[in-house]
């Protein structure tokens, strides 16, 4: 399998496909759950046979190709391919902290301003003083010179309007330039700073302090890139500068609204106070280790300076902060210690140190901290990381006790834990929009379900998101090398409470939509620790109970009236029309039961119609089903205290119907045998082979049989066929697949080369044990080998008729113009073998469908298979019919390289 997708991988390499190199491609390509897809990629990452590039989603480039190209890899993982082939981070915002976290919309709003074609649109930068939007807009710069989007000799200009704001007339003429003679003291030309930032970036800073004349004078060069110099308002000049300006003040206060119409786009830049804890506690490590590298020191703080930069409300924000520290270090120059310099609370300037009672200001050594390990504190993983970390060692310990009990009191006990810990947070940016999405969606699901939660719920929640939000990277990354655990944890919750799952997912499904955030298993996994009652939900988990009623919504008032009353989610609803008939019921209740999962009772509350129709429509195998009418709110609430009683259904449908004037009717499902169909398009000699190998595969004692059927008899039955209805099938296996709805398809080319081992065996849920199928995957792997595959053709020569195949669908592959994958070409293998010998057997007798339609259609398909077959026709002696032809065709048809 990892040989098999390196090559995948490599090929798409080499073809420069690198987009088709994701996990979600390459699951579905190998039909591999993706689980299993990333595991095999971390392998061959660690490894060095491929990198990964970390856009979204993540894709693979195969060391390989990149050597055949001479380009130098030195690490795993790169941001972007143009960070591979340049050998350098061009994302030059990579050096602001918080660009990935809270700054990341920021970041984003400025890449996609500044390259909007076919020049970039004007920006506006807009925060207090101190955040950084100087520095924001330098590194737009960096970012655009890096992304190829400015001249390589476009500069960065800047112009603090600040210091013009009394004397307009000279801010224009320094922007625009002026003539010689154009005013006093114009002794020559001056080309001005627009024309100076050509191919470059003009920032224009505290433009709130731009006179409105000077505002209006940029309207002609914003809206066509041309101006007039002071003094010559006969010729036009032309620059091709990008212009962002940026304001302490609300611009709709401060700007004409006819410059503020030609910004396109209002940065808002947060303030230190609304950045979260782990980036205040980065800018900290950052301003002092710069300070060390400037000093040539070391440099330790009390754990009172380290408390109050974390807390203090600072003001100026960044720029404060940043003052503050520098401030600290000068005053503690003088005590510098063998080159270490210690901050203590008597460094720090006395506008800090004024709100604080100092007391002794000496403290002992274990209480200060060096700023080389404030790098290790700030690259800690972060809140939700150890959140997950947390909830998969819980599964961890699942998988020695397998008590999902203690897994489920566990992981709610992580998950309350960590909520109580955020609620006593302070808000943080944004944290209103977040608290209105939550109130939004939580209000629909305790409506539908009675699910209540408290305000203090709401705001953990809200922090929750957030925190998935602004650690995405970190949050994927995670996941990735976690995926497998993730899922099985996901698959043990869904088995087992699979209503609980159900509203988790409706939630999460809702949150995806709202918040445009991707839904990951551990997610969903987490609310369903979350919302978990297991004194509430326990006696019903096993049984589904629905109201059915015609109108507009009485079906859904009624349940939401009993759930309320019940103080529990026991009743789901489906509204019918008025004039809705019986098999519109059916079609709609089969698809609520498809996404229930495992049940084994099932409860019908209908109005009218035929209960004897209802029944039989249902899609439902192994579940009691009791049916009945005349369904009120009453009758809801006396059905909801009997389950909640754990009344077993026949009883508590006596006691009801007793009580009332209903009547009702209780079916049981009988369980059907399960079976595994083996059905080959090469024929029915070929499926008794792999019935037998089958057979021979299976452990001993397992209450599972192997059936054939005729592949033509299957595709022309399809969901009327009589063995669906007497049989459980697991999984089809054969060598091309039906396509038919519902019909689980493993190829015999896939277990040749192990590409759905994992597939197959989810098949055997609650049917065989671990070590059950690790036998099982065990005789699958020796016995279905091509070479053993080969060997039951019985009166033909496997190696010499192989070889013949082989170099024929070489040919056919050549005058296609086409690449078969592997996949595609083994299938073709067994297929033709099998076919060869059965026309020898059957001496060209054997009755085939009609093909006229496709041999209309596919004349040079045709045309040139019959000349890559003509010299195993002339040496076997047979003809191949246009139906096998038809089979050829459908395999090329299918062909994943396609």
């Amino acid at each position: 399998m990892k040989n098999t997708i390196l090559n995948y991988i490599n090929k798409n390499s080499f073809e420069k496909k690198y987009s088709e190199n994701t996990i979600l491609n390459i699951s579905k390509s190998f039909q591999i759950p993706k689980n299993t897809c990333a595991i095999v990629l971390n392998k061959l990452l660690e490894e060095d046979k491929i990198i990964r590039i970390d856009e979204k989603p993540f894709y693979f480039i195969s060391l390989e190709y990149l050597k055949s190209e001479n380009i130098e890899v030195n690490k795993k993982t790169y941001l972007n391919f143009n960070e591979l082939v340049n050998h350098k981070d061009v994302d030059a915002f990579s050096k602001l902290v918080g660009y990935q976290y809270s700054l990341k919309s920021t970041v984003n709003k400025c890449k996609s301003t500044i390259s909007y074609p076919p020049n970039g649109l004007p920006m506006l930068l807009y925060g207090p003083t101190g955040t950084g939007k100087s520095y924001i807009a330098r590194l737009t710069y960096e970012w655009a010179l890096n992304e190829n989007l400015l001249s390589n000799k476009g500069k960065f200009v800047t112009v603090n309007c600040s210091e013009y704001a009394n004397n307009p007339e000279l801010l224009t003429a320094n922007l625009f330039g002026h003539v010689k003679g154009a005013f006093t003291g114009a002794d020559k030309d001056n080309e001005g700073l627009i024309s100076l930032a050509d191919g470059g970036i003009l920032f224009l800073d505290e433009v709130h302090d731009l006179k409105a004349e000077c505002q209006e004078k940029l309207f002609t060069y914003m809206d066509q890139g041309i101006y007039h110099r002071v003094g010559d308002n006969e010729k036009w000049y032309s620059s091709n500068a990008r212009i962002i300006f940026a304001t302490t003040e609300n611009p709709d206060n401060v700007l004409l609204k006819t410059l503020m119409r030609r910004i396109p786009m209002v940065i808002s830049i947060p303030s230190l106070n609304e950045r979260t804890s782990q980036e205040r506690l980065e800018l900290i490590y950052t301003i002092f280790y710069n300070e060390q590298l400037r000093l040539n020191s070391k440099i330790r703080l009390s754990s009172q300076v380290y408390s109050i930069l974390m807390t203090e409300q600072f003001k100026g924000n960044v720029g404060e902060l940043k003052g503050v520290i520098q401030s600290s270090c000068i005053n503690s120059l003088l005590d510098k210690k063998e080159d270490v310099i210690t901050i203590r609370l008597n460094s720090l300037p006395d506008s800090i140190l004024k709100n604080y009672q100092t007391g002794a200001f000496h403290t002992n050594n274990k209480e200060f901290i060096f700023v080389d390990d404030l790098k290790i504190h700030s690259n800690q993983s972060k809140e939700i990381i150890r959140l997950n970390e947390s909830i998969l060692n819980c599964f961890k310990e699942y998988k020695i006790h397998k008590d999902v009990s203690i897994l489920m009191e566990k992981g709610k006990k992580i998950i309350g834990d960590y909520f109580d810990a955020v609620i006593l947070k302070e808000s943080k940016i944004e944290q209103s929009y977040y608290l209105k999405g939550i109130d939004h969606i939580l209000n629909v699901v305790d409506d539908r379900y009675g699910f209540k939660v408290t305000n203090n719920e709401r705001r953990a929640i809200a922090y929750y998101i957030q925190e998935v939000i602004d650690e995405t990277n970190d949050y994927w990354n995670w996941y990735i090398k976690n995926e497998e655990e993730c899922e099985d944890l996901h698959e043990i919750l869904q088995n087992e409470y699979y209503r609980t799952t159900n509203i988790a997912f409706e939630i999460c499904k809702y949150l995806q939509s709202y918040f445009d955030i991707d839904l990951l298993s551990i997610m969903i996994d987490t609310f369903i620790f979350y919302i978990y009652n297991p004194s509430r939900i326990k006696k019903a988990e096993q049984k589904a109970c629905v109201i059915l009623s015609h109108g507009y919504s009485t079906a859904s008032s009624m349940a939401e009236a009993a759930n309320q009353l019940l103080q529990e989610y026991i009743f789901d609803s489906l509204d019918m029309p008025i004039n809705t008939d019986t098999q519109m019921i059916v079609d709609r209740l089969n698809a609520y039961l498809f996404r229930m999962g495992h049940i084994k009772d099932l409860y019908l509350l209908v109005d009218m119609g035929s209960l004897a129709e209802i029944y039989n429509g249902l899609k439902i195998d192994n579940v009691n089903v009791g049916i009945i009418d005349h369904v009120s709110t009453p009758i809801a609430l006396a059905i909801g205290n009997g389950i909640r009683q754990g009344i077993e259904m026949n009883e508590l449908l006596k006691r009801v119907s007793e009580a009332s004037s209903c009547t009702y009717h209780i079916m049981e499902r009988k369980i059907k045998k399960s079976i595994i169909l083996c059905s080959c398009a090469s024929g029915i000699e070929t499926s008794n082979r792999f019935k037998d190998i089958l057979e021979e595969s299976l452990p001993g004692g397992i209450n599972v049989e192997v059936k054939i059927q005729d592949y033509s008899f299957l595709l022309t039955h399809k969901d009327n066929n009589p063995l669906f209805k007497e049989y459980n099938v697991l999984f089809m296996i054969g060598t091309l697949n039906p396509d038919i709805e519902g019909l689980n398809y493993v190829g015999v080319e896939d277990l040749i080369t192990q590409a759905n081992y994992e597939g197959m065996n989810s098949y055997f849920y609650n049917l065989m044990s671990e070590e059950e199928l690790e036998t099982f995957n065990k005789n699958i792997l020796k016995n279905f080998s091509l070479s053993n595959l080969m060997n039951v053709l019985t009166i033909l020569n496997p190696t010499k008729l192989l070889e013949q195949v082989a170099n024929a669908i070489d040919q056919l592959q050549m005058y296609l113009r086409m690449h078969l994958s592997n996949r595609t070409c083994f299938g073709l293998y067994i297929h033709i073998c099998s076919m060869i010998e059965r026309l020898i057997i059957s001496k060209n007798q054997y009755e085939y469908e009609d093909c006229t339609d496709f041999e209309r259609e596919n004349e040079t398909f045709i045309g040139f298979t019959k000349k890559a077959m003509n010299s195993i026709e002339k040496f076997y002696h047979v003809e191949i019919p246009l139906a096998e032809i038809k089979y050829i065709y459908l395999y090329v048809k299918n062909d994943e390289n396609k």
